[in-house]
């Protein structure tokens, strides 16, 4: 499955939807005791959650719900400082939830009593092999991440049948980006072409995982670019992949 963001209206229901079902982190009050023990610890204001993955997060939690019902599913979220995707699904009852960063400071983000924080390459961790039934990485891959690399450790880590899930920065309408020279959270940034994108998708399906739908023409399109960030016009696409069994 591939889906593209098509409008800023479409982030804004994104986000009124996550408030509705009670998981907006974007609202002081659901982070406020965590975020004044981080202040406290690290003498710095804790970073504030990013409306910008409205979209993004509410694709992945309402896939997660649909294909992965059970909440003792174990979920691994790849990228995980200040993500808001763990802290909504312990808030909708799922309990087996880990997050992994570069970051060290990852461990001290909500709920770290609850969420199993380590500070981990996302392309060699040290989890055990197949203990999760979903992997996310939410905007995350477009920053320097070896996509080789990434897709053996996913295999590695994922049961047979498991869900990866990955959302990233995305432009098919063929404009160029000149991102060379940026460096975002102490790593390269790309906004990923069409081509590029595809790449992408060929290195999982080589490596073990399938597409939970097949993808068509229409799924790579977007009239506009609704995301400015950093001088850049783009959107955000939304991939989900399945490990195949016995693979």
């Amino acid at each position: 499955m591939i889906k593209v963001l098509q409008t800023w209206q479409e982030l804004e229901d994104a986000r009124s939807w996550l408030r509705a079902r009670g998981i907006d982190f974007t609202q002081a009050s659901k982070t406020r005791i965590w975020k004044l023990l981080y202040s406290l610890r690290f003498r710095t204001p804790a970073p504030p959650a990013d409306k910008l993955k409205s979209w993004d997060v509410t694709g992945m939690v309402q896939l997660i719900e649909r294909l992965m019902p059970d909440r003792a599913s174990p979920v691994l979220d790849l990228g995980c400082f200040n993500s808001e995707i763990l802290w909504g699904l312990r808030a909708l009852g799922y309990t087996a939830l880990h997050g992994c960063d570069l970051n060290p400071l990852c461990k001290w983000m909500p709920y770290w009593t609850s969420v199993h924080y380590t500070t981990n390459d996302m392309t060699r961790t040290d989890y055990q092999s197949k203990k999760f039934r979903v992997l996310t990485a939410v905007s995350a891959i477009e920053h320097g991440v070896p996509i080789p690399a990434l897709v053996r450790e996913a295999n590695r880590l994922l049961q047979g049948g498991g869900l990866f899930l990955l959302s990233t920065d995305y432009d098919g309408s063929g404009a160029p980006h000149d991102t060379g020279n940026d460096i975002i959270f102490g790593q390269t940034w790309t906004i990923f072409s069409r081509p590029g994108l595809q790449a992408v998708i060929d290195e999982f399906l080589a490596g073990g995982f399938e597409l939970l739908t097949e993808v068509s023409e229409a799924d790579w399109l977007h009239q506009t670019r609704p995301v400015t960030w950093n001088g850049q016009n783009y959107t955000f696409a939304l991939l989900a992949f399945r490990r195949k069994e016995g693979h």
